[in-house]
């Protein structure tokens, strides 16, 4: 994608974004966001975030790639699970059936994710 087909945020919103992270410690990064171009920041967490998009990852290689991807998708994954799980417990009279798979679902995922997180290959600025 180039610079040119990038949506760029302005306005004064991401100007102030921008300063709230400097003022919160973070550091401007010379990386720039691979949707809108705008610097990235590196809070003092490690985790990389853009002023607009929120958390971004920085990868060197495809296998780094792909396991981002990976992990998004189980993110991803683990929210969906949770509504359905909210929305099974408002609907109680449809049986635990349901709630029970989702249940399932979410355990399972987190497992996966936690065992990736212990590999320490997960988040961008993360440390075993």
């Amino acid at each position: 994608m180039s610079l040119s087909e990038r949506r760029r945020p302005e306005g004064q919103d991401v100007v102030k974004k921008m300063a709230d992270l400097l003022r919160a410690g973070a550091a401007m990064l010379s990386e720039r966001c691979p949707i809108c171009g705008l610097p990235l920041f590196r809070l003092k967490s490690g985790e990389v975030v853009c002023p607009v998009h929120g958390r971004v990852y920085i990868v060197k290689t495809e296998s780094e790639a792909t396991r981002i991807t990976v992990q998004g998708v189980l993110e991803n994954l683990e929210r969906v699970a949770a509504e359905e799980i909210a929305k099974a417990l408002e609907k109680r009279d449809q049986g635990l059936d349901g709630l029970v798979k989702w249940l399932d679902v979410l355990e399972r995922t987190e497992r996966i994710l936690s065992i990736m997180q212990g590999s320490g290959k997960t988040r961008e600025g993360e440390k075993d």
